[in-house]
């Protein structure tokens, strides 16, 4: 399982991660957070609740309080995962084209989908 493997995950996020301007909390954190709670299969709602019972993510990511599920939903929405994975992917096997499907759902504006009548 890829939860003993955390702290490698955590050092190639590292490499991966480049910040746009400097915030509260970094993207590189955001990003960290986000896949232990992907990893374990937590929602952003029980985010502080899973951290405050796993005190060594808290030490591994040098944290004493884990930020607020609205600012995880808020920065996840704007995070390129795409960028993330394609260099995950080029750090594992820089030698091989791989691709990735993504299934994230896209809301699409009413007015584009439905016949206008005349």
């Amino acid at each position: 399982m890829a939860a003993n493997r955390i702290p490698l995950i955590m050092e190639r996020l590292s490499q991966i991660v480049t910040e746009d301007r400097i915030r509260k909390y970094s993207t590189a954190l955001i990003v960290k957070i986000i896949v232990i709670l992907k990893i374990y299969g937590i929602i952003y709602r029980l985010s502080k609740y899973f951290f405050n019972n796993h005190r060594e993510f808290m030490e591994l990511l040098n944290i004493t309080d884990i930020l607020d599920f609205r600012t995880l939903s808020y920065r996840f929405l704007r995070i390129d995962w795409h960028c993330i994975n394609s260099s995950i992917i080029d750090i594992i096997n820089p030698y091989n084209d791989n691709a990735a499907v993504d299934s994230s759902i896209v809301k699409t504006c009413r007015d584009t989908t439905e016949e206008k009548e005349e």
